[in-house]
């Protein structure tokens, strides 16, 4: 797939990469010949006799017949939270589910059963994670409190996260962990308070992980990569608010081994804390969230506006002042690093198109989520300079689930909401998960690009394919090995029985891969053993 109509009969891998694209069998069949020696000689043949029978071949690379099904470049989650990824699907619960047309449990009731059943067969100091907890779909429209959560929780330490990633809720003996006094807080944490404990949070869920665990959590992530065809994922990693950061030098430790392609964006604003890094990294890239957002959610009311929320009537200001960020990211800039950073809200986008505007390398950078730019900004964002980091499935699940956005924020604030305008105006936007935020399905996401927000903003589906290959090869500084199937590229690849340019909104969101490639060779599923874990460690590392 090269563009929507491009088509071939069969690719040539020679050494992980695509050496040859064949329009038809007969240049496959030529091929064949052109490289098949045959001599005439004995078993043991004197090459110089023309009396023998013996017939010998050179060696032809394995023939994988897909039978004739569509054959897709491989998928590219730029943003996602890798370590408490892994950790999330080694051990955890969902605190809710979206079923239906409904989110289940709906009620603080519900989410108490669903946190009582997992404790109970969980040793006393062990740690408890929920994730997906949906405040806005909850009756009550709050999160528990620290005494309900000792009640329901036995007395264990248990964090549950909201499922905007911008609010979580903690048992006593969970704030005692992470050096919070249990008598200043109600255990719910929003806004600044949330963002300031997220690296302590991630330690002590990380230092909590034993070997069975991390083995179970790396081998989940490779089976949901291969099985949705994603090759590629941006891992944004690191929190100031950690002193020594071990769960990170841990992540970098194991993904340096991953058979998956990790690119590390690591989330310190102090950059005498990345040098130790460098050396492992492709290309040189810092930000996404924790200390390089600039505000945080709408649904936790922490996103940064002009304009009050309708239901508060209150404000929220962006973390930083413009003069820091201007400082920081010329600093980030000169030092040779591409730049990645949270913005939701519209004066918080405009916080940092202004500081990358202050940068002289050129450089594309990067701006994750930005949802609600204005127009002014979004004039600047079709200058070229910076790819937009998107997660279109979570406004197709508010839409027709949550609606945080229509309880929070005026109409005309929601009508800013745009994906084909930026497309269309050749802006580099990506789809991508921000998982364990949301899952890393990226049919989920495409499917909100498809049934946008804002129906007249909405994309066809070959265009939201490019968003998870082209365009992310592009905004990684990768497009020369990724994102096409193109001669020269690496050839990792999906098989699928329907041609996705043809697919309806729902077929999208059904559409599966039927099999995955990686450097031409099919993925094997993982098993998951403390064994598997170690022989994978003992691979050469590769950078990240």
């Amino acid at each position: 797939m090269c563009s929507e109509e491009d088509t071939f009969y069969g690719m040539l891998v020679t050494e992980g990469r695509i050496a040859r694209r064949f329009d038809c069998k007969e240049q496959v069949d030529e091929y064949i010949d052109e490289n098949t020696a045959k001599w005439i000689g004995t078993p043991n043949p004197d090459m110089s006799s023309k009396n023998s029978s013996y017939q010998r071949r050179l060696e032809l690379p394995e023939m994988i017949n897909l039978n004739g099904k569509h054959v897709y470049p491989c998928l590219t989650d730029g943003h996602t939270h890798l370590l408490q990824t892994v950790a999330s699907m080694a051990t955890g619960f969902n605190c809710c589910d979206i079923i239906g047309n409904s989110v289940e449990p709906h009620t603080l009731e519900g989410v108490e059963a669903r946190v009582r059943e997992y404790a109970s067969d969980k040793s006393e100091d062990a740690i408890l994670v929920g994730k997906q907890y949906v405040i806005t779909a909850i009756d009550e429209r709050r999160m528990p409190t620290k005494e309900e959560l000792d009640d329901w929780a036995g007395g264990r330490a248990i964090v549950l996260y909201g499922f905007d990633g911008h609010s979580t809720a903690h048992s006593t003996a969970m704030l005692e962990k992470l050096g919070i006094d249990p008598e200043t807080t109600d255990g719910v944490l929003q806004g600044e308070a949330n963002e300031t404990a997220q690296g302590r949070i991630i330690d002590t869920v990380g230092e909590s992980l034993g070997v069975k665990d991390i083995a179970n959590g790396v081998a989940k992530f490779h089976n949901y990569c291969g099985e949705y065809g994603i090759n590629i994922v941006g891992a944004l990693e690191g929190n100031e608010d950690s002193k020594n950061d071990v769960t990170t030098k841990l992540i970098i430790a194991l993904a340096r081994h991953f058979d998956i392609g990790v690119r590390l964006y690591l989330q310190y604003t102090t950059l005498d804390r990345v040098k130790p890094y460098r050396r492992y990294m492709k290309h040189l890239r810092l930000g996404g969230c924790g200390n390089w957002e600039m505000d945080g959610a709408s649904g936790s009311h922490s996103a940064a506006f002009r304009e009050s929320y309708i239901d508060t009537g209150e404000t929220h200001d962006c973390y930083y002042s413009q003069e820091f960020v201007n400082r920081i990211c010329k600093e980030a800039d000169s030092q040779g690093y591409q730049i990645a950073s949270h913005a939701i809200g519209d004066c918080a986008i405009e916080r940092i198109v202004e500081g990358l505007n202050g940068t002289s390398s050129g450089r594309l950078h990067r701006i994750e989520h930005s949802e609600f730019f204005d127009d002014e900004t979004f004039e600047e964002l079709k200058k070229g300079k910076y790819a937009l980091m998107m997660q279109p499935g979570y406004s197709w699940i508010d839409k027709r689930y949550l609606h945080t956005y229509e309880q929070v924020l005026p109409q005309h604030i929601r009508d800013r909401m745009k994906f084909k305008s930026i497309y269309d105006a050749g802006i580099i936007v990506c789809g991508s998960s921000d998982s364990p935020v949301q899952e890393m399905n990226p049919f989920m996401q495409m499917l909100g690009m498809v049934q946008f927000y804002n129906e007249e903003e909405s994309i066809t589906p070959y265009q939201a394919l490019t968003c998870y290959t082209v365009n992310p090869a592009k905004a990684l500084q990768e497009y020369d090995d990724y994102g096409t199937l193109e001669v020269g590229k690496v050839a990792d690849f999906f098989t699928a029985e329907q041609d996705f340019a043809k697919l309806t909104a729902d077929e999208v969101a059904a559409f599966r891969p039927v099999k995955t490639y990686y450097g031409g060779k099919p993925f094997k599923k993982w098993k998951g053993t403390v064994a598997e874990l170690a022989a994978m460690m003992l691979t050469r590392p590769k950078k990240i």
